[in-house]
């Protein structure tokens, strides 16, 4: 979820000798805009998109890109093995993805409370680079249902609204909510959940 890789982005962003963090910041969060533009995941994961923010010669908005990717990387092995099926892998809407899909959902809501409700870097995104050429009104679009979501402490409501502007599949998001309150009523995953951040904070300082 993009508070999350906000809130990883803020804690690299005095290493990474950011100029503007408004371009920065967008960049964080545009990689999961393909779900709204539908362009392929090749496009904004993986082939040149770039993956490690320390390298030189990147953009701002680059090095937000960069993060969000590091982060998925570093945190998904982990989501993987809080799964009750560890060996089966994340396909389309399957149950492995809803499982990780909701725990991302209450990893987010853990950043909310861990950055203390400034979120102000998210309320005032705005996507003036377009890397794949995007439609600029899908993407505002994008960084409004942002701006939704966390202008106040996010419930559940606002998550599941969230979701299903993302995706018309309401019986995958009901899914996905399903596991959301089983998690939030189980005190030890809730704690295993928090545990991934720190881990993926501590890989990042040895770097």
């Amino acid at each position: 979820m993009e508070l999350t890789h906000v809130r990883f982005a803020r804690d690299l962003k005095g290493r990474l000798g950011i100029e503007d963090e408004s371009a920065y910041y967008a960049g964080t969060i545009y990689p999961d805009s393909r779900y709204m533009t539908k362009i392929d995941r090749h496009l904004t994961h993986a082939g040149a998109s770039p993956q490690d923010p320390f390298v030189d010669g990147l953009t701002d908005f680059e090095k937000g890109w960069a993060t969000h990717l590091m982060y998925d990387r570093l945190a998904h092995p982990q989501y993987v093995q809080l799964s009750p099926w560890p060996e089966e892998k994340a396909g389309p809407g399957n149950r492995v993805w809803q499982f990780i899909s909701a725990a991302k959902v209450v990893e987010d809501m853990q950043s909310y409370q861990a950055i203390d409700g400034d979120v102000a870097m998210i309320l005032n995104i705005d996507f003036d680079e377009r890397p794949h050429n995007e439609d600029l009104s899908i993407m505002r679009a994008y960084a409004e249902i942002q701006k939704t979501l966390y202008k106040q402490p996010p419930t559940l409501d606002h998550y599941r609204n969230f979701w299903v502007t993302l995706s018309s599949n309401v019986v995958v998001i009901e899914g996905v909510m399903k596991y959301v309150e089983e998690m939030l009523s189980n005190d030890a995953l809730q704690e295993n959940i928090r545990g991934i951040y720190a881990q993926c904070s501590i890989k990042i300082i040895n770097l």
